[in-house]
């Protein structure tokens, strides 16, 4: 719990920051700057603490309108980096009560916890050795176009929390702390003069960088401590075991640079140059961390021994400080890219520590070199492996022109699918090759050909492991899975082969697909070959938006507890993949409670998660951060696996859920896709048209030209986080709970009783409290004041309006609270503290969005606008903490 003490340390943080930012806003800009910017904060914390009606802010509209350009910037600039700097000290909080909690032996969720918990239920050492052999957790990096921030940004953002930390942790003389202060006026001043949006959109390279930036900064020293975390938990509730070498239970993976789906700038090329910088990446850590140990490493032979595999190994003869000269020979052939796989790397190293530990060096082979050697056993040579993901409906174009061309079939795609499965198992079954060494077909054909045969040489020059996986997005039936696998055969291809099923449909034909794929000769042969493994990926973005909240996580659930089941009865260990995002509305919340949430039996140890935009720099640009989230990770997955294995669920809340699904649904798809004119409401009240011109993603915001069914789901929920509705995270839920619990005999006591003993639903309510709670209806209809229609206006909005009020108030009895995160006060406090500085962002993105779509847009004015509304989407995202 959060102490008196620690508030009062948060707010001291908050106002030093926040004090430093206003004397540079009053050097940069003058006093009538700070001024303003104080009477704007004063103005909304009114609106927070006093009754305000839509009168009031409409007056308080008017006033952002009047404003010249240059002031409405200085205020977008001032509370966007106000937001930023209040992130810092809320991190630096959850930090001191963090560290506090460990200090006390109170920590929860975390490794240690877990493992005294298998202890306690009885598990030996021999079944704690099989358990951990059966984890497999992965977690996917991924080049999805939701982080708002800048990388250079993020850089002087982490500066900043470094000097917090210090500040915090350390017993500073006055000089030192003058020094610290005058170091953080420094770097607030640099965030004050960096432009909020890139100028330019981020390149694939760009985005490349990117995440190599989090994986060598943070990523890779995390994920290390996260073994030695768990080898010291092992050994001190399992003394008697061997933990020494621990298999890979957590790795990390990457898309960026390999997920080609709608993005045309990831060409074959394109990703074999983000492979070669990956490796270059990964060696350029070993060196840094090879150099400290060539250094340090200055045993001399008149004092230590060591082994005749060491001394045959070095390349010249035996100097006196010989640990030194190995470690200097390993730097000179790894900078040279002298070796050819990782484990030509380790048994070199390991020569160095097995000598060392046959001769009195326990500790220096069990410090930094063990440190060096179990980061490389865990990222290897490439640092992380990319996966390969494209469109499944490209495929089956290509394919139809590849077997028109040849005379096999005319039409492949209008074929009943009994059919298309028929002829691409002949094909499949054909020892003669299929594809010409020059391919004659569309260019569109030959990308696809191409990029298989990229995989074929990533393969041969980098090995299986650089590209190990490929993913067909929209896989609605069998076929597409033997699409792909006829083109794996042809270029002679070995990766695992996932279906993405996206739709609520698509989840909901997933056991039916994948059984006919079970069932198939010729691709029971490829699992053969894979070990009888399955990965198959679950979209939460797509789910979401094309069926609402409650429909997208429900066929999630059924779809997890199906295929596991299907997969028990083939004999094939499913590893499912949850395409997860950012947000409530994709599939976003707490990592460690979904994976608890899971259904009974469906989790066998193997799974893997997007870690998508924002997600990436939230949880991985603190380094204490980052191992808490590792560790309530792995928690749950070993509390998951190890735990007695729960009943099967309730058959009253599986009907009562399907209702609510089918009720949540009806009123999502009646208001997004049935209701005449939402189409314009949305673009109108929304910056949805805005937002596709900001810089933040290297692919466009549609997979494919189309309507709305094209529009990928990352915009389709920034564009109502902006206008504070947030309605893909909730709307449909109102009506689903009031309707249910109108017409159902003790329909409350049922939902009550489901939160309360029912993991999936405890989470399903406890999420989409989050943006309930984050949601602002008075700002929501400044937003619809943008609506020409009046009539329109009018009557989508009171519909949302309503939907939201019953959502509230059913949530508010289910969890038996009388207002929103009641009995959650810190993430609670955490929202009122926000609010009353992304309201005036939200009010001067109103004004510049009416002065915009009034402006010629072939003028520098227009430009001018349309930076500024940039910067407010910019500045709204960093105050929700979220962006899609």
């Amino acid at each position: 719990m959060t102490t008196p003490t620690d508030i009062t340390a948060l707010s001291a943080d908050i106002r030093l920051l926040g004090n430093l930012l206003g004397s540079i806003i009053r050097e940069q800009q003058g006093d009538w700057a700070f001024e303003m910017v104080e009477r704007v904060r004063t103005s909304a914390k009114e609106r927070r603490t006093e009754h305000t009606d839509m009168q009031a802010d409409l007056e308080r509209l008017e006033t952002m309108r009047n404003l010249t350009l240059k002031a409405k910037n200085v205020l977008i600039k001032a509370f966007s980096n106000y937001f930023q700097l209040i992130n810092i000290a809320e991190d630096q909080q959850r930090i001191r009560v963090l560290r506090q909690r460990e200090r006390e032996g109170k920590l929860h969720e975390a490794i240690d916890s877990a493992i005294g918990s298998l202890k306690e239920a009885g598990h030996d050492t021999e079944a704690v050795h099989h358990l951990l052999n059966q984890i497999s957790v992965r977690l996917v990096l991924t080049a999805h176009p939701s982080e708002a921030k800048r990388q250079e940004v993020l850089m002087k953002l982490r500066r900043i929390t470094e000097l917090m930390a210090r500040r915090e942790r350390e017993t500073l003389l006055p000089r030192e702390n003058r020094a610290i202060e005058a170091e953080l006026t420094e770097r607030i001043e640099e965030l004050w003069q960096t432009a909020l949006t890139r100028a330019t959109r981020p390149t694939v390279q760009d985005e490349v960088a990117f995440g190599i930036y989090f994986l060598t900064s943070v990523i890779m020293d995390a994920t290390v401590d996260i073994y030695v975390d768990l080898r010291e938990s092992l050994r001190r509730h399992y003394p008697e075991g061997d933990w020494s070498r621990l298999p890979n239970v957590l790795r990390f993976a990457s898309w960026t640079g390999g997920d080609r789906d709608g993005n045309p700038y990831v060409t074959p090329e394109v990703t074999l140059d983000t492979l070669a910088t990956l490796r270059q990446a990964a060696r350029n850590a070993y060196l840094a961390q090879l150099a400290d140990l060539k250094d340090d490493f200055t045993q001399s032979a008149d004092e230590v021994g060591a082994t005749a595999a060491l001394l045959a190994s070095l390349q010249q003869a035996p100097s006196r400080e010989v640990y030194q000269q190995k470690l200097g020979e390993i730097h000179e052939r790894l900078a040279a890219d002298g070796y050819p796989t990782a484990a030509d790397l380790l048994d070199e190293l390991r020569l160095v520590q097995d000598s060392l530990m046959q001769h009195q060096g326990r500790y220096a082979a069990q410090g930094t070199l063990a440190h060096l050697i179990q980061k490389i056993e865990i990222f290897g040579l490439h640092l992380v492996p990319l996966e390969a993901r494209e469109d499944a409906r490209l495929h089956a174009v290509a394919i139809e022109d590849i077997f028109r061309h040849y005379g096999i079939c005319e039409n492949f795609r209008s074929l009943p699918e009994i059919e298309k499965q028929a002829i691409l198992n002949r094909e499949l079954a054909n020892p003669r090759p299929l594809l010409p060494l020059e391919p004659p077909f569309t260019p569109e054909t030959n990308a696809i050909i191409a990029t298989w045969r990229m995989i074929a040489r990533a393969h041969r020059r980098y090995g299986k492991a650089s590209i190990d996986t490929f993913i067909a997005s929209h896989s609605e039936a069998a076929s597409d899975v033997l699409t792909l696998q006829l083109f794996a055969k042809e270029a002679q291809v070995e990766v695992d082969l996932v279906p993405l099923f996206e739709t609520v449909d698509d989840l909901q034909a997933a056991p039916v697909v994948m059984q006919a794929l079970f069932e198939n000769p010729v691709y029971q042969a490829y699992l053969q070959q894979r070990g009888q493994k399955q990965q198959i990926m679950l979209g939460y973005s797509d789910s979401s938006k094309d069926g609402g909240y409650l429909s997208s996580n429900w066929s999630l659930y059924q779809a997890q507890s199906q295929l596991n089941a299907l997969g028990q009865r083939y004999g094939v260990a499913l590893e499912l993949f949850h395409g997860r995002g950012g947000s409530i509305g994709r599939g976003g919340g707490p990592t460690n409670q979904a994976i608890l949430a899971q259904p009974p039996r469906s989790f066998s140890g193997s799974i893997k998660i997007t870690e998508q935009g924002e997600v990436i720099a939230y949880r991985y640009s603190n380094e204490e951060i980052a191992r808490r989230h590792l560790q309530q990770v792995m928690h749950a997955v070993l509390v998951a696996l190890g735990a007695p294995p729960r009943t099967n669920d309730n058959l009253m809340w599986l009907t009562t859920m399907r209702r609510l699904a089918e009720l949540g649904k009806r009123a999502y798809r009646a208001l997004v896709y049935e209701t005449d004119g939402f189409g314009s409401y949305w673009q109108q009240a929304t910056p949805i048209n805005e937002l596709a011109q900001m810089p933040i993603g290297s692919r466009p915001a549609k997979r494919q030209k189309g309507g709305f069914d094209e529009v990928r789901a990352i915009p389709w929920v920034f564009s109502w986080m902006q206008n504070r509705v947030i309605l893909p995270s909730w709307y449909g839920v109102g009506y689903a709970f009031a309707h249910y619990c109108e017409n159902t005999p003790d329909g409350l006591e049922q939902l009550q009783a489901m939160y309360a003993e029912w993991p999936f639903f405890t989470a399903l309510i406890q999420n989409v409290q989050l943006d309930l709670a984050k949601a602002d209806m008075g700002i929501a209809r400044i937003h619809a004041n943008l609506v020409e229609d009046l009539h329109l206006r009018d009557h989508i909005f009171q519909r949302i309006q309503a939907d939201y009020e019953q959502a509230c108030e059913y949530v508010n009895l289910i969890e038996g609270q009388q207002t929103l995160l009641e009995k959650r006060p810190v993430i609670k406090r955490s929202i009122e503290r926000r609010n009353p500085y992304v309201d005036p962002l939200n009010f001067i993105q109103v004004a510049l969005l009416q002065e915009l779509r009034q402006t010629s847009a072939n003028t520098n004015h227009y430009q001018q606008l349309l930076e500024a509304i940039l910067s407010t989407i910019n500045g709204i995202a960093a105050g929700m903490k979220t962006t899609g």
